[in-house]
């Protein structure tokens, strides 16, 4: 039986650094199939405010017969108690999930939450559309987990990779509610990650072959939002720049259709190896300004640990040629990996502060389970969190440790954190000023303050010892406060 008005669910990740008034490419690539295969479908976003009563009515209102949501594992366990009271109250709708969560636990997923009936693993255009059209049995269609029974969970393998992705066209959003977001967009021009580092999940999610979109597809979405008066940009991908040729043609044709103005930034890294001075100066014509790079750890030891395949040197090679280019560089490191000491940690606290880069970041490692860092720590009796629970609250961005090693115990680690962390934040500043000062002052002429005040408050903002008092959240207070009274004062 074919299934239609199939109602999607981008959930709400409290707590998170995921934020919640983004656009969800993936999501939105499996509107994009279920409307080119003429079947209705709905996208309906948490993060815009919307509680659970307002998507048990629209259920009800849409007159759903499919409801499928995309899950990332954080937070999952909030996300399963929404799905239960979704199928108490709708009890005969089936509920499908997708997504990295999905994808990298899979059976497990099931057996948690009995409120699910299907599961969809990696690329879930082809397989959600076979779903809904109704004319497969289940049992035969690819990519897809299902209950055969009350208790039999059943899997009918993975489904063939998508090679040709421009098949797939680009999302149009068309389903979300474009005013009320941020006026970015992110574009996804390749799947896939044939690299073998031993803590990262994406593999589980996306696979290890690598595909791509041809440049004429991805600068074909470039101009559709271009058109439409968008202006900034991020590249999605896990492995941009893995094809030169392939981003070289990219700035070809970026230039060859007069695409002026645009702002573009590789927030998800680009591996450093796989970069020049040559491409990144390409780049960087065309609209690139702003690129992150995985550097991990300070020295060779830490990343032959974690099996990078990428040398220090390397590395950065990559961060001072980007610097040079003037591009904002972004550098993200890991603490916690095997063997490594403070010893390891202060290197990377060095590396960070030897070049003019626009951020660094500290991350605690996170032991995703089917990965070979998880399989590590595991059999080294090293968790310190129940490895069956911790990853609904993981994050990067907590100064709460899930794992110890013989080298870091969890106090250690988490000094180290707050240390490396703030050695940083302060090297960074003066960059972030440089950039963002006209920005601020023009932030709070918005505010409805004059020139002066503005000018004045910019001042303060960008001082350091203010700053130090202006980051405590009693304090962000106190100043809101001033500066509504000051945009309501006669002087404006």
């Amino acid at each position: 039986m074919k299934m239609n008005n199939v109602l999607l669910i981008k959930p709400v990740y409290y707590g998170s650094h995921y934020g919640n008034r983004y656009l969800n490419a993936g999501l939105a690539y499996i509107s994009e199939a279920l409307s080119k295969s003429n079947i209705q479908n709905k996208i309906i976003d948490m993060g815009l405010g919307y509680n659970l009563d307002d998507l048990k009515n629209e259920i009800s209102e849409y007159k759903t017969q499919l409801i499928g949501v995309s899950m990332m594992s954080f937070g999952y366990r909030h996300n399963y108690k929404m799905l239960e009271a979704i199928k108490q109250k709708h009890p005969d709708i089936p509920i499908v999930i997708g997504g990295p969560h999905m994808s990298t636990l899979r059976e497990r997923v099931l057996k948690e939450c009995p409120a699910i009936d299907y599961g969809i693993t990696l690329e879930g255009e082809e397989t959600i559309v076979e779903l809904c059209e109704g004319q497969k049995p289940v049992g035969e269609i690819k990519g897809l987990f299902f209950r055969n029974g009350s208790d039999e969970i059943q899997y009918n393998g993975d489904r063939n990779f998508i090679r040709d992705l421009d098949q797939n066209g680009f999302p149009k959003y068309s389903e979300y509610q474009l005013n009320k977001y941020p006026r970015f967009i992110n574009i996804v021009t390749s799947r896939g990650c044939p690299y073998h580092c031993i803590y990262c999940p994406v593999h589980l999610a996306i696979g290890k072959t690598f595909r791509v979109r041809s440049a004429k597809s991805v600068v074909d979405e470039f101009q559709y939002w271009y058109e439409k008066g968008y202006r900034e940009f991020g590249i999605a991908d896990d492995n941009f720049s893995l094809m030169r040729k392939r981003v070289l043609d990219i700035c070809d044709e970026i230039e060859r259709r007069g695409l002026k103005g645009l702002k573009i930034s590789c927030g998800n890294g680009l591996r450093a190896d796989k970069v020049d001075k040559e491409l990144l100066s390409r780049m960087k014509e065309v609209g690139f300004h702003s690129i992150a790079f995985g550097v991990e750890g300070g020295n060779n030891k830490v990343l032959e640990a974690l099996q990078k395949s990428e040398k220090i040197e390397t590395i950065e090679k990559a961060i001072k040629d980007a610097c040079d280019l003037g591009y904002m560089v972004t550098l993200f490191f890991l603490l916690g990996s095997p063997g490594e000491t403070r010893a390891d940690v202060e290197d990377s606290v060095r590396l960070a502060k030897k070049y003019p880069v626009y951020d660094v970041r500290f991350y605690n490692l996170i032991p995703f389970q089917n990965t070979k860092l998880y399989e590590w720590v595991n059999s080294n009796n090293y968790f310190r969190k129940d490895p069956n629970q911790f990853i609904s609250e993981a994050s990067h961005w907590v100064n709460d440790p899930i794992f110890e090693t013989p080298e870091l115990s969890l106090i250690e680690r988490k000094k180290l954190y707050k240390w490396a962390n703030n050695q940083v934040k302060w090297h960074t500043f003066n960059i972030k000023k440089k950039y963002h000062n006209d920005s601020t002052i023009q932030y709070f002429k918005d505010k409805g303050l004059p020139d002066f005040l503005s000018k004045l408050c910019t001042k303060l903002v960008w001082n350091r010892g203010f700053r130090k008092i202006f980051m405590q959240e009693k304090m962000k207070v106190i100043i809101k406060n001033v500066i509504q009274q000051l945009s309501h004062s006669p002087a404006k």
